[in-house]
C-alpha cells in the first residue's frame, strides 16, 4: 500500500498486507498499525486499478444481489516486465496517515503531524527528537465516523476556549499501569497559574465521557474518504485504542459459483465482461463477431453453437434489470447441492456420497464437493457496534466509497472443497414439534428479543444445524489435518419469511483459500462412507459431555448477549473466521440432548443405541 501525505503531493510505501486482508481485516476504513506509521486504508474512490481487466472478478448472482457491474480484486503487485523484484516498493493500495496527532517520544509534546514536519523529516520543535509516536487513542461513533482524540477538549474539561494557546504534553506516572497513570497537561495553563491544567485518561473510555453538559459533538469525519458526512451526526463519540477490535467490523456478502455460471465457458466470458455488456441478445451479428474474435469455443473445447447459446444466456442475464435477493441466492445454492446428478464444471464439481447405514434415518443426502469457488465481497463496515441486521444495514453501514451507487466493490476469489449434508425433513419436522425443544429454544428467542438482535433464520432447525456444523468441524480437524480457522460453514436453513415456502435443512462444511491449496482433497476424503461414520460417532460421543459440564449443559444463556445455551470454548465454539453467525445460536443439547431429557437431541437415539 502507499501512503498519501499532505495534499496528496508525496507518496511513499509504508508497509505490506495480504490481498485477502484488504477485503477482510484491513478493508477500506480500517486502521493499520505498521512498524513506523499508522494509516487508514483509503476508500474505493482512491483505488486507481479498477479499469484494469486483470483485477476484475465476476460472479453473476452476487452482482445481481449487490447491484454492481463487476468486482475488483485489491491490487498487490505492480507490473514491471518479468523482473521478479518488481513488486518491491510498489504502490498498490492507497492509505492516509491516521491518527494525525503525533506524540514526541522524548518530551511528550502532542501536536498534529504537520507541526512536527520539517521538509521530508519529522522533528520535534521543542526538543529536537526525530522519533514520533502516533496517538494511542482515537474517538469514533456508531455511525462509522472517526477522528483524533480531542486532547485539548479533554484536559480543559470540555472548555478548550478557556486557554488561548494550547501547549499539550503527555507523560506517564509510575504509580500504576492503568489509564490513571497517563497524564495530559497544558503548559500554557500551568504557566498562567491555573489550578486545573492537568488531567489523566481515567474515565475517557466511559460511554458518557463526551456527553453531558459540555458535549463533544461528532464532526462526521471520514478520514478514509477525505471528507465529512453531510448529515448531522447525533451519535455519542466513544474512545478507542487505535488498534482496538471495536473500531472495525466488516460486513461481507458471499456466494458460491453454481450452474449455469460455474462452467468453463462462463469462466471464459468473465475475461471480457465489459465487451459483451450492453449487447442486445438478439444482435446475431455482434454475437458472432465476438465468437469469431475471441474464439471461446476453441479455448473451452466445446462447439461454436454451445458457446453461442451460453453467450446469449449471459447477455440476457446482464440485460435483465431484475435484482436478486439473498434468500434466492441461498436457495439456488441449496438446489444445486440436493440435485440427483453429479456436476463437473470449472468452478463447481460434486459427487454423490454414500450415507452410513446408522445415519440413514437422520440424513437424506451427502454430497462430496470436490471443487468450489466462493467470491467474498466487502460491502461496508461498522464501528463500536457490530450488530447490524439485514433490514437496517444500508442505513447503519459506513460507506467505503463516496458514490451512492458504485459500479464495483472490492472482492476476492476463494477456492476450496467441502462436504454437504442434508437432514431428513420428516424426522426434522417431528423433532421441531417437540414441546421440550420449543421451550428450550424459546430461551434463546427471548434473549434475542431482549437485546433486539435480528436473525432471519432463527428457529430450532437453525440452532440444530448450526451446532451440528460446529461439532463436526471440531471433529474433522482432528481427522483431515486442516487447521480450525481454515474450515468454514454455510447453514442452509428455512428463512422466517411469511411468503417463503421453501424448506431447507442442510450444512456445507468447506475450505476456502485464495489459491489451490484449499482443494487438496483432504476434506472430501473425510466425507467417504467409512470415514464419515467414524467421524460422526466420535463427534456424538465427544458432544455428549463437555469439560465444563454440568455448568455448560445447564446454562440458560452464555456468550455474547446470552445467545448461546450449551456451547462454550470447551465444546462448540470455533474461530470467528469459521462461523457464519459469530458463534451465536448454538446449543449442544439440540444435537445430543441432556442427561435428564435425551429427547431434546436430534441424534440422541444413536447414543442410547450404543449404550
Amino acid at each position: 500500500m502507499n501512503l498519501n501525505t499532505e495534499r496528496n503531493k508525496q507518496k511513499r510505501v509504508v508497509g505490506t498486507v495480504r490481498q485477502t486482508q484488504l477485503v477482510t481485516t484491513f478493508g477500506c476504513g480500517s486502521i493499520v498499525d505498521l512498524p513506523h506509521d499508522s494509516v487508514i486504508i483509503a476508500g474505493l474512490d482512491f483505488w486507481n486499478h479498477a479499469d484494469n481487466e486483470k483485477f476484475r472478478l465476476s460472479e453473476v448472482n452476487l452482482e445481481k444481489y449487490l447491484g454492481v457491474k463487476y468486482f475488483v480484486k485489491p491490487k498487490v503487485v505492480v507490473e514491471s516486465g518479468d523482473n521478479p523484484f518488481s513488486k518491491l516498493g510498489s504502490r498498490d493500495v492507497p492509505a492516509f496517515r491516521f491518527p494525525e496527532i503525533l506524540i514526541c517520544s522524548r518530551c511528550g509534546k502532542i501536536e498534529n503531524y504537520k507541526w512536527f514536519k520539517l521538509g521530508k523529516k519529522m522533528k520535534c520543535r521543542k526538543c529536537g527528537e526525530t522519533s514520533m509516536i502516533p496517538s494511542r487513542f482515537v474517538v469514533a461513533c456508531e455511525n462509522g465516523h472517526l477522528e483524533d482524540f480531542p486532547y485539548g477538549w479533554w484536559v480543559h474539561r470540555g472548555d478548550p476556549d478557556s486557554c488561548e494557546n494550547h501547549d499539550l504534553y503527555m507523560f506517564n506516572s509510575k504509580e500504576s499501569g492503568g489509564l490513571e497513570s497517563i497524564l495530559i497537561y497544558c503548559k500554557t495553563c500551568k504557566e498562567n497559574g491555573k489550578e486545573r491544567y492537568t488531567r489523566n485518561m481515567d474515565g475517557s473510555f466511559s460511554k458518557v465521557a463526551f456527553a453531558g453538559n459540555n458535549v463533544y459533538k461528532c464532526s462526521g469525519n471520514r478520514p478514509w474518504l477525505r471528507d465529512q458526512d453531510t448529515k448531522d451526526c447525533n451519535a455519542i463519540l466513544r474512545t478507542a485504542q487505535r488498534g482496538g477490535t471495536n473500531l472495525y467490523f466488516t460486513k461481507h456478502a458471499s456466494a458460491l459459483s453454481i450452474p449455469p455460471w460455474s462452467s468453463r465457458i462462463q469462466a471464459e466470458f468473465d475475461n471480457y465482461v465489459s465487451l459483451i455488456r450492453g449487447i442486445n441478445p438478439e444482435d446475431d451479428l455482434m454475437i458472432n463477431l465476438i465468437l469469431e474474435s475471441k474464439k471461446p469455443h476453441e479455448k473451452c473445447n466445446c462447439t461454436k453453437e454451445e458457446a453461442k447459446e451460453q453467450l446469449i444466456l449471459r447477455i440476457k442475464n446482464m440485460t435483465d434489470n431484475k435484482g436478486k435477493t439473498e434468500i434466492e441466492i441461498v436457495q439456488d445454492e441449496y438446489r444445486a447441492f440436493i440435485g440427483q446428478e453429479d456436476i463437473s464444471e470449472e468452478h463447481f464439481t460434486t459427487k454423490q456420497g454414500d450415507i452410513p447405514e446408522f445415519l440413514t434415518p437422520y440424513i437424506d443426502k451427502i454430497v462430496l464437493v470436490e471443487k468450489l469457488r466462493e467470491v467474498l465481497v466487502l460491502r461496508g463496515f461498522t464501528r463500536i457496534n457490530s450488530d447490524v441486521s439485514f433490514e437496517d444495514e444500508k442505513e447503519k453501514l459506513a460507506p467505503i466509497t463516496i458514490k451512492k451507487n458504485p459500479d464495483w466493490l472490492p472482492a476476492i476469489e476463494l477456492n476450496g472443497e467441502g462436504i454437504f449434508l442434508k437432514l431428513n425433513e420428516e424426522k426434522l419436522r417431528r423433532w421441531e414439534e417437540n414441546p421440550d425443544v420449543i421451550k428450550r429454544c424459546n430461551i434463546l428467542k427471548q434473549n434475542m428479543e431482549r437485546v433486539d438482535f435480528k436473525n432471519e433464520k432463527f428457529s430450532p432447525r437453525y440452532i440444530l444445524l448450526h451446532t451440528l456444523s460446529h461439532l463436526l468441524i471440531q471433529q474433522l480437524i482432528l481427522e483431515c489435518g486442516y487447521s480450525t480457522s481454515s474450515i468454514k460453514e454455510k447453514i442452509y436453513s428455512t428463512f422466517n419469511k411469511e411468503d417463503n415456502e421453501y424448506n431447507m435443512a442442510g450444512i456445507l462444511i468447506y475450505t476456502a483459500t485464495p489459491d489451490s491449496e484449499g482443494s487438496l482433497g483432504g476434506l472430501v476424503y473425510e466425507g467417504r462412507k467409512d470415514r464419515l461414520e467414524n467421524t460422526f460417532k466420535s463427534m456424538l460421543e465427544s458432544a455428549s459431555w463437555c469439560s465444563s459440564d454440568p455448568l455448560c449443559i445447564q446454562s440458560h444463556g452464555q456468550g455474547l448477549n446470552s445467545l448461546n445455551l450449551a456451547a462454550c470454548h470447551s465444546c462448540a465454539l470455533l474461530p470467528e473466521t469459521s462461523c457464519e453467525m459469530r458463534n451465536l445460536f448454538l446449543d449442544r443439547a439440540t444435537v445430543v440432548g441432556k442427561l435428564d431429557n435425551k429427547k431434546l437431541g436430534f441424534f440422541s437415539e444413536l447414543l442410547l443405541e450404543e449404550k
